[in-house]
C-alpha cells in the first residue's frame, strides 16, 4: 500500500520578513521549499500571495497539506496576529493540525546547521531591550537553557557568558555582542529571520497539539490606548 506524503506548511509574520516554507516527506526523503519577503510592515497584504506562489512552486494545493506550523512571537503585535489568524483559519478549513513555535525557537532551528554548541537567539525589541533565549543543541534539536525574556543587551551578555554560548543569531545579536569583550570572538549567524523550511521540517515530527497555539507576548504593546492619550493632553 502506497503511503501518502506528509506535507507541512509553515509561516512567519512576527518579524520584519513575511516567510513561508514547505517540508514534503515522501518515500523516506524530505524536500524543502521556501520563500521570504522582507517587508517591515504590510504582512497582511502579502501573506496569501506568498503562500500561493509557494504552493505553485511545489506543484501543490492547500488540500495536499497534512499539517501547518506558525510562529507565535515574540515580535510585532500586528504581524504575529496576522500569521496566527491565517494559520488558524487554514487549519480549521482544512481540518489539519496546527503546530506553534516561538520566533526564538524557529531562529534556533534556522541556526542548527551552523552550530552544535549552546546558542543565543536574540531579537532587537527596541526600547533598549532584546527578546532572547539561550538554547543547547541536543539530538539535532534546540532545547531551552533559559526562559524567553525581554531584557537589556547587558543582561543578555551576562547570560551568554554564564552559559558559555558558542554563537549568536538574530537582529539583536550585534547589540548583545558589543556589551562585553568576552563575546567579541563569537560568530553571529547570518540569518535575522527564521527559515520556515526548517520550521516545517521540525513540525512534521511534533505531536498533534491539544489546543490552538496562543501568541507569546514578552512585554506590553508599544501603542497607547486613544483614551489614555486624550487624558494626557488635558
Amino acid at each position: 500500500m502506497t503511503q501518502l506524503p506528509e506535507i507541512c506548511l509553515a509561516l512567519d509574520t512576527a518579524l520584519d520578513a513575511c516567510s513561508v516554507g514547505l517540508a514534503i516527506r515522501e518515500g523516506g526523503k524530505t524536500r524543502l521549499v521556501g520563500r521570504s519577503l522582507v517587508l517591515g510592515r504590510g504582512h497582511a497584504e502579502h501573506l496569501m500571495t506568498e503562500l500561493g506562489h509557494l504552493l505553485a512552486d511545489a506543484d501543490l494545493t492547500y488540500q495536499d497539506l497534512t499539517r501547518l506550523a506558525v510562529t507565535v512571537g515574540p515580535g510585532s503585535f500586528t504581524g504575529l496576529r496576522v500569521g496566527l489568524a491565517t494559520a488558524r483559519s487554514l487549519a480549521l478549513a482544512l481540518d489539519i493540525p496546527l503546530i506553534g513555535a516561538s520566533t526564538l525557537e524557529a531562529l534556533a532551528l534556522t541556526a542548527m546547521p551552523e552550530t552544535k554548541k549552546p546558542l543565543a537567539v536574540l531579537v532587537d525589541a527596541r526600547r533598549n531591550q532584546v527578546y532572547g533565549q539561550l538554547f543547547a543543541m541536543k539530538a539535532h534539536r534546540p532545547h531551552p537553557l533559559t526562559e524567553a525574556a525581554a531584557l537589556s543587551a547587558e543582561d543578555f551578555a551576562a547570560l551568554c557568558i554564564d552559559h558559555q554560548v558558542a554563537g549568536l543569531i538574530g537582529s539583536g545579536a550585534a547589540l548583545v555582542k558589543e556589551e562585553d569583550r568576552q563575546l567579541a570572538a563569537l560568530p553571529i549567524a547570518a540569518a535575522t529571520a527564521p527559515d520556515m523550511r526548517e520550521l516545517a521540517h521540525w513540525a512534521l515530527d511534533q505531536p498533534e497539539p491539544r489546543t490552538s497555539p496562543a501568541p507569546l507576548y514578552l512585554r506590553g504593546p508599544d501603542a497607547k490606548p486613544q483614551a489614555a492619550k486624550a487624558i494626557a493632553r488635558r
